[in-house]
């Protein structure tokens, strides 16, 4: 029996210190975690783990494992890059830790390991630590104290551990909740935007110095590349990335589009004003210099880097001194000092600076109103954070944001961009149309006009043979009809003309070897040039669908929202699409961007995919919305 007792004992103390340790990991993994170090602790559940085998094995309380199944390894695409998101990686590695962070993050029993790992010091203080408590406090208060204080502690020893087991098993067993939503996962997401505001402030701080580098890539000092590199303005894009991931305020590229690259002359130099040169980089650093300097972007972007740690220091930093001073200063200090001083005499919240070292009138409050304010405190900086870092990407969004002129100036660039592309798209289709009538219905008429040629020398000596050339001729004048229809279908579809592109698309689909559902939605019709864009592209995804993804199953939402032109194909194929890959997806994109529109597409490998498909445009003649299916 005092065996038993004492093994219980030395146990509660072995998991007292791992639920110690445990806190330690816990706060460095959320910090290692959330500032957005991907590579993390390769064993970060080695602990909990422990922790459960121990529970198990010493007190007979099974803890069940309750975590998502791992990530398999990434996967490369067919042409060998692995995909993450929209970015591509020729490594694994990068795509692997990054698919671990996020099986991490979604978990719910991570942030229930998290809410063990901070709270069982705590709760192991009260049920496992309160034998050695009473055992240390029996020799404590008088030696004739010291033999009831250890048989107290022994008695309670299996007692307090067995309610450490239940508390530990609660939270880190598996857990009956299927959603998210929980107080714990509202603090969890507080703490992140706690982190994202420290780093924010720290990253501010890091930007002064590329005030200094700007200026010395600008003035030459750094080679004539120098500019064309621009580290000051990566750091910048860089931020203004960051900001608009953490805020969820988007702040697009205000900057001018840099002077393209000089072309040689014939004799092979390069030539700038009156001046020749033998190689392009003093020309390039000349023109982007001057790019620079009458960017107003350029300056913006100085201005926001010397008046952003002074923004961050009240909208970023204040927040997290409160959540850290508040909690930690305050409220944790003031409940870990109650049971030691208990034990040990000795205040260790005496020598802490609470807040009466800033005002001075609540030094003579009761002492208990110090954890309250801790606490308060705390409560206030985290619920502020979320709003301190949205407040923090609209500032940055004002400076940082285009102005009116490199709106202006981007769109004037765009359409210069789309209408290059729209001159040699048209170009190309008429080459198209040429190499089709020279290949096709002109062949075939100039054959026709040699074989009545012949007819009309044999027609008086082989009238058999002259009617079998005559029937030739027939059939290929038909044959010749047949191209020049299906030629004038491709330049503009009869039934997309006389119909409108709804039931055009419904003509597409009944000509589909795929199954395809089309839902129409639109009050009216719509511009001509739109019209015909839209039905190609749509035309060029069912091709895509049956040739390249093999997909058996399409549905064609075509709707108009808002002044806008929204259609959504979609194909169970076997995915993998890529507009880099040199397909039709392309000439979409490009077909689109003539009227400014959207192309978005979804195609993981092993698909579904599905492609979205948006223009502005206006409509005209009303007309019912109605749905097809086709097998």
């Amino acid at each position: 029996m005092l065996r038993e007792h004492a093994l219980a004992l030395v146990r509660g103390l072995a998991l007292f210190a791992l639920s110690l340790l445990a806190t330690v990991q816990s706060a460095a993994a959320l910090v290692v975690s959330c500032v957005g170090i991907l590579a993390g602790f390769k064993r970060e559940r080695w602990l909990q783990n422990l922790v459960r085998r121990l529970v198990a094995r010493w007190t007979g309380h099974d803890i069940p494992v309750p975590y998502w199944p791992k990530p398999g390894p990434p996967q490369p695409d067919r042409d060998g890059w692995y995909r993450w998101g929209n970015q591509l990686y020729r490594e694994p590695g990068l795509v692997a830790r990054m698919e671990r962070f996020e099986w991490l993050l979604k978990d719910p029993a991570t942030h229930r390991d998290h809410l063990w790992a901070l709270t069982t010091p705590l709760t192991s203080g009260f049920t496992v630590g309160l034998p050695v408590v009473l055992e240390v406090a029996g020799f404590l208060v008088h030696p004739l104290a010291a033999l009831p204080g250890v048989l107290a502690g022994l008695a309670a020893a299996p007692l307090t551990l067995r309610l450490y087991s239940r508390w530990t098993g609660a939270l880190l067993g598996p857990s009956g909740r299927t959603s998210r939503t929980t107080f714990w996962s509202w603090v969890m997401a507080r703490g992140r935007d706690q982190l994202k505001l420290g780093a924010t402030f720290g990253l501010s701080l890091a930007g002064i110095p590329m005030i200094g580098i700007a200026a010395v890539a600008i003035a030459g000092f750094l080679g004539p590349l120098g500019p064309r590199y621009q580290p000051a303005r990566a750091f910048v894009r860089a931020r203004r990335r960051l900001i608009s991931n953490w805020s969820g305020i988007p702040i697009a590229e205000p900057y001018l589009p840099m002077p393209p690259p000089p072309a040689p002359r014939p004799d092979g130099k390069y030539q700038h004003g009156r001046m020749l040169y033998d190689s392009p980089h003093i020309i390039v650093y000349s023109q982007t210099a001057q790019t620079l300097l009458k960017d107003k972007a350029t300056w913006r972007d100085v201005l926001w880097l010397i008046l952003d740690p002074l923004v961050t220091l009240v909208i970023a930093a204040v927040p997290v001194i409160l959540v850290v001073v508040g909690f930690f200063g305050y409220f944790w200090t003031w409940v870990w000092s109650r049971p030691i001083n208990m034990v040990t005499g000795v205040d260790v919240g005496e020598n802490w600076a609470y807040l009466g070292d800033v005002i001075p009138s609540l030094r003579d409050l009761p002492g208990w109103l110090t954890p309250v304010t801790g606490l308060v405190a705390a409560v206030v900086g985290l619920l502020v954070s979320e709003t301190c870092l949205k407040a923090h990407g609209y500032w940055s969004r004002w400076l940082l944001g285009p102005t009116r002129s490199a709106e202006l100036a981007q769109r004037v660039a765009h359409l210069r961009e789309t209408r290059s592309d729209a001159t040699d798209t048209q170009a190309a289709e008429l080459r198209r149309i040429e190499r089709d009538l020279h290949d096709g219905a002109q062949a075939r008429w100039v054959a026709m006009g040699l074989n009545l040629s012949v007819v009309e020398r044999l027609i008086d000596q082989d009238p058999a043979a002259a009617k079998k050339l005559v029937a030739n001729a027939r059939d290929a004048s038909a044959e010749a009809l047949v191209e020049l229809r299906q030629l004038v279908r491709g330049i503009l579809p009869p039934v997309l003309a006389e119909r409108g592109l709804g039931d055009a698309v419904r003509a597409l689909a009944l000509d589909s070897a795929l199954q395809v559902h089309v839902s129409v939605a639109i009050p009216g019709r719509v511009d001509a040039p739109v019209e015909a864009a839209v039905y190609f592209a749509i035309s060029e995804l069912l091709t895509n669908a049956a040739k390249h993804g093999h997909a058996e199953h399409v549905s064609v939402d075509l709707r108009f929202v808002n002044g806008i032109l929204r259609v959504t194909v979609a194909d169970d194929g076997r995915g993998g699409a890529d507009p880099a890959g040199g397909s039709g997806l392309h000439g979409i994109q490009r077909r689109l961007a003539t009227f400014d529109g959207v192309f978005a597409l979804t195609s993981p490998p092993g698909g579904p995919t599905t492609v979205t498909l948006e223009v502005p445009c206006a409509l005209s003649s009303p007309r019912t919305s109605t749905s097809s299916e086709t097998a």
